[in-house]
């Protein structure tokens, strides 16, 4: 299953408005901020990473499986560019 990457990216958002209330509250230093905005930034970065790397992985799989349709797929639109370029189509 795909990383919710919408669900992270909001999540992601509420912690930062967290951190940023803490902050306006005192109860956060300069460094702390700084520390917790890198940390968040890293986790969000790993989901996105982690979605790539899932699509990537299914996109490889659909064209292992479905290699000879797509190869017939590609020679038909040659194929048709080819038959237009000589009619004067194109």
């Amino acid at each position: 299953m795909l990383p919710d990457l919408i669900g992270a990216t909001r999540d992601y958002w509420r912690k930062l408005d967290e951190v940023e209330a803490a902050y306006r509250r005192h109860e956060l230093t300069t460094a702390e901020v700084n520390a917790q905005v890198e940390a968040l930034m890293v986790e969000l970065g790993n989901t996105r990473r982690q979605l790539l790397r899932d699509s990537w992985a299914i996109f490889q799989t659909f064209v292992q499986q479905q290699g000879d349709a797509l190869a017939g797929m590609a020679a038909l639109g040659v194929l048709a560019y080819v038959w237009l370029v000589a009619n004067g189509q194109a």
